[in-house]
């Protein structure tokens, strides 16, 4: 076993002089998002309690090439840059929990089984120190809503309660056709700047959810397909998060789909993918809130720094 095998299966973390070739594989493929882009924030203590990465693998991923800031102990790195590192190396990231919190909401919403949850939206002041109350815009299933909360400290601002539709009609040949365009596009998290650039997706094969919605939605259109863009909640346990898909009008219905999703859930979340084939939808994971993306919690028109703690609600 390598000492980057030892690292991703929890071991003891050892130094290695020269990249493997999927680290490099790797590096090369982030090195796709040009330099300006990056923001160099994140030191080795950060990158290990985030991301899982300790010191031998930040070490082997410079040697590859990977991009950072300062020298030694003082070293810097983008946030992007170690999350997608940890998720396509295997590591037990935040970002892996979450994609197997997912899938396994996935799973709990199969046709005929209808979970409810209940969301509670919490914030806190982007801005402390100004005069007066602060006030918060929401957006909740009726739109957004003011709210007025005392203080700048983290806030339950609404609790909902959200029941995600599990059945949904198959997806058809056109739609299931122009979702198979996107089989070569990997999924990466990416900065807000080069998530919307569809040049950016088909030049590095790289997107997130939110860019591969935007491109199916304007190139569905193009088609002549019925298709419009879906913002909104993923909704799982312990935590939901803000979300982007592309909806296509199938019998009357708005059917959401995220084929990117669906793949990062079975090679990282333990979905199976021969169950959740090209025609199925995964809309039982979503609570659409809106058309277009936009800020979940916002103060004065600024974004909130946004939690939404999620509970699954006991069958009666």
């Amino acid at each position: 076993m390598s000492p980057t095998e030892r690292t991703l299966a929890g071991g003891p973390l050892l130094a290695r002089p020269a990249p493997s070739g999927d680290v490099g594989e790797l590096v090369a493929r982030l090195r796709g998002v040009p330099d300006e882009h990056r923001r160099f924030a994140v030191d080795a203590r950060t990158a290990m309690r985030l991301h899982r990465i300790g010191p031998p693998l930040l070490e082997e991923l410079g040697s590859a090439g990977l991009p950072c800031a300062g020298r030694g102990t003082q070293r810097l790195h983008d946030g992007y840059d170690l999350a997608n590192a940890a998720l396509h190396l295997g590591l037990t990231s935040v970002q892996r929990r979450a994609i197997r919190s997912w899938a396994a909401a996935l799973r709990a919403g199969a046709p005929g089984q209808e979970p409810e949850y209940r969301v509670e939206f919490t914030a806190s002041c982007p801005v402390p120190g100004h005069a007066g109350p602060c006030r918060y815009g929401v957006l909740l299933p009726g739109g957004r809503t003011p709210v007025l909360a005392p203080g700048p400290g983290e806030t339950p601002l609404a609790t909902v309660t959200v029941r995600p539709r599990t059945r949904w009609p198959e997806l058809p040949d056109a739609v299931v056709e122009l979702l198979g365009t996107l089989d070569p596009v990997g999924f990466f998290m990416l900065p807000e700047a080069l998530r919307w650039d569809p040049e950016f997706l088909w030049r590095t094969r790289m997107a997130d959810c939110g860019g591969a919605a935007a491109w199916l939605v304007a190139e569905g259109t193009r088609r002549g397909l019925a298709v419009r863009f879906g913002f909104g909640l993923l909704v799982a346990k312990p935590y939901s998060t803000p979300h982007c898909w592309a909806e296509f009008l199938v019998d009357g219905v708005w059917v959401p789909v995220d084929p990117l999703l669906v793949r990062a859930m079975a090679a990282w979340g333990g979905l199976d993918a021969a169950a959740h084939g090209p025609r199925r939808s995964p809309g039982a994971l979503f609570h659409r809130l809106t058309g277009h993306f936009t800020k979940v919690v916002s103060h004065g028109g600024v974004w909130a720094p946004t939690s939404l703690p999620t509970e699954r609600t006991p069958c009666p």
